[in-house]
């Protein structure tokens, strides 16, 4: 009889691997994401750049020039790479050598490794050290995503529900704000490394802000989604949610103005992010 585990990141049942279907998913997807997009942009951005925005140590006497890379950047970069090494060393990738710790790691370049990676996820998925590996994964693709994007670019989601839950000195609860890029699904906690789904954090924030309708024209209710999420919006958008029976709870006002769902208001924005940026 085939053993029954749950799943190291979730805790939903994962068959006989140590991660559940979703949750290999979505590894491979930020692989994918390192491969595609963030571990290029990384790349330029160390090692590409001429200079730093840092200003030199006598402020514009040219004998301290910044330096060439940007030193953070290059760190993120060697780090996001030996991780790929290490978990292809305990994948069983040739060529391997060892770390200090004694674990197996492979000595093959980020790129190469990605590929291959993804070629083998269900063998990572039984990995015993997949949860920890996927974790990894998940706070690296984070802080590339965070090195690469610029920081207008990224809006306030809401605050994080695991620090909520803990209190500081003054015996409040901590109320951590989550920022993240338009088109980011999930994040991590940069104070407890909480997972957060920023749909369900969006909705949680608004919903403890009491705000779980508005009355807009239809205009309006587009702007309303444009100024809180960055997804582009229009009145034509929402006019085909509710054609299409997807706004029940929207009523008409009077000639011009709605009262609308908040929930029903972001799940039509992330369908048109979906459309617009692909799942990722």
């Amino acid at each position: 009889m085939m053993e029954q585990r749950t799943c190291a990141a979730c805790g939903k049942a994962a068959g006989d691997a140590n991660l559940c279907k979703e949750c290999v998913k979505d590894w491979a997807k930020r692989l994918a994401w390192l491969l595609k997009a963030g571990m290029p942009a990384l790349q330029q951005i160390a090692y590409k750049q001429a200079t730093t925005r840092e200003r030199s140590p006598r402020h514009g006497n040219r004998a301290y020039a910044a330096p060439p890379v940007n030193e953070a950047a290059q760190a993120l970069y060697s780090a996001v790479e030996t991780h790929l090494q290490l978990t292809g060393g305990m994948l069983g990738v040739k060529p391997i050598g060892h770390d200090r710790y004694d674990r197996p790691r492979t000595l093959r370049q980020w790129a190469e490794l990605i590929r291959l990676l993804l070629h083998h996820m269900g063998a990572l998925a039984g990995l015993d050290s997949a949860g920890d590996l996927y974790a990894d994964t998940t706070r690296l693709a984070e802080k590339v995503d965070a090195a690469t994007t610029r920081t207008a670019e990224r809006r306030l989601i809401g605050v994080c529900p695991d620090c909520l839950n803990e209190r500081d000195e003054h015996g409040e609860p901590v109320r951590t704000p989550i920022y993240a890029a338009q088109s980011s699904r999930y994040a991590v906690c940069p104070v407890c490394g909480a997972w957060l789904d920023l749909k369900r954090i969006r909705l949680e924030y608004l919903r403890s802000a009491g705000l779980m309708h508005i009355t807009r024209t239809q205009a309006d209710a587009a702007r309303w989604i444009r100024e809180n999420t960055g997804v582009n919006v229009t009145g034509k958008d929402l006019a085909n949610w509710r054609s299409r029976g997807k706004m029940p709870s929207t009523r008409r006002i009077d000639r011009h103005y709605w009262e609308w769902n908040i929930m029903e208001l972001l799940a039509c924005a992330q369908d048109r992010a979906e459309r617009d940026h692909g799942d990722v």
